[in-house]
């Protein structure tokens, strides 16, 4: 008898930032291990290279249906995408919904309870009440993490911090979390590698002077990264003959833009805008920097230590899991000061910054290959799968018992 190919749908509100990364990386892997995978995605909130990457995503055999989904909530736009998301479900029949972020997490999974799947899957990729500021707003989102989270089977959670949240909050027993760390193909530190060989002349190619020294940050322009955080460190950072780079886009860019000329630092700061090819950046940083709130498990400090570049991260959550501090690099308390300090340090000892960048392209190696986090997550289905199998099994055994 043929094996049933196990149908997954990855359901995400937005296709930018981290998001894109892990649909990227992931689903194709998936696709080649033999599991019939489709994307549901919303592009309203994208990166500019959304239809490149979504051209790609197909051509590697992954489904991708493209929906009105929206992030802030509007009942009568939300009724329309979780309408779109019941019919797909529907249509489709589905082993395994896997939703990710707050919004597709709300109508994925109650589309997937309506429609009969059985298996529910969640990805916070950092909970919502953790990223907002407002109190009442905070105390919403967690609520309805607890309601979903009783139609959840599995929190794929990316980090163990992120799965000690939801125990903690009471939004999923142990039981149900599961941590899958992020990971990244390590194929592209040989690219890094090549552009490594000449430094000097990968700065002058893009535009900097050979003896500048560069500090880099890559985020969506948002309240939570922290980027203001970032622009008063540049400010106040002593080190002459230093560059500070803002590769990334978002609502807060007009914000910098008059923080950047308020302050005259237009010869110190330059935003970059969204970078398809970030290796090339990679490549020319003597430190990047990460000045977050909170994370789940940042793509930025795993591709930067993939990229072997010293690192300063906030000590927040997420990052902290990441990075052991003057190790693999410096995690410092969320304030401007703290983290210029850290940063002028590091600009004037090349071999700590050497030191943590070969440490922390170990760790990666040993941790967060592309690999470790594909077989992980294929054990989880799998399991999933089996579990499921047993419990139809036991029902169908005990209908079948004479009374």
């Amino acid at each position: 008898m043929q094996k049933k190919v196990i149908k997954i749908v990855h359901i995400l509100e937005g296709f930018t930032g981290g998001l894109s990364t892990y649909a990227c990386a992931v689903l194709p892997q998936l696709v080649q291990n033999g599991f019939d995978v489709t994307l549901v995605c919303s592009l309203k909130r994208s990166c500019p290279d959304v239809s490149k990457l979504i051209s790609e995503l197909r051509k590697t055999g992954v489904k991708v249906y493209t929906i009105p989904m929206a992030r802030k909530i509007n009942p009568f736009t939300d009724i329309y995408a979780f309408i779109i998301v019941l019919s797909l479900l529907l249509k489709n029949r589905f082993d395994i919904v896997h939703t990710h972020c707050s919004k597709a997490g709300v109508l994925g999974r109650l589309a997937a309870a309506l429609t009969g799947v059985k298996i529910r899957l969640h990805s916070p990729h950092c909970f919502a009440f953790m990223r907002c500021g407002h109190r009442l707003t905070r105390l919403f989102y967690l609520f309805a993490e607890k309601l979903l989270g009783k139609l959840t089977t599995r929190f794929v959670a990316v980090s163990q911090s992120e799965a000690q949240v939801a125990i903690n909050s009471n939004i999923a027993p142990y039981h149900k979390c599961v941590v899958v760390e992020n990971g990244l193909s390590i194929n592209k530190s040989s690219q890094n590698s090549a552009l490594l060989s000449n430094i000097p002349a990968s700065k002058v190619s893009l535009g900097f002077d050979k003896d500048t020294q560069i500090i880099t940050t890559a985020c969506r322009l948002v309240e939570y990264k922290g980027i203001f955080r970032f622009l008063e460190a540049a400010r106040i950072s002593n080190v002459p003959n230093v560059v500070f780079l803002i590769a990334g886009d978002g609502k807060l860019k007009t914000s910098a833009e008059n923080f950047i000329s308020e302050n005259k630092l237009g010869d110190r700061v330059k935003l970059l805008g969204h970078i398809s090819n970030m290796e090339e950046i990679y490549a020319i940083s003597d430190v990047v920097v990460l000045c977050s709130d909170a994370e789940a498990q940042p793509y930025l400090l795993l591709e930067a230590m993939r990229a072997k570049c010293p690192i300063v991260a906030t000590s927040v959550i997420g990052n902290k899991e990441l990075i052991s501090h003057e190790k693999t690099g410096f995690l410092v308390e969320p304030t401007p000061v703290s983290i210029a300090t850290a940063i002028d340090k590091l600009l004037t000892c090349k071999n700590k910054r050497n030191e943590l960048a070969e440490n922390a392209y170990a760790y990666f190696c040993e941790h967060h290959t592309l690999e470790k986090q594909i077989l992980k997550l294929i054990q989880v289905y799998k399991t999933c799968i089996g579990n499921e199998n047993r419990q139809h099994a036991t029902a169908k055994l005990s209908t079948e018992q004479p009374t």
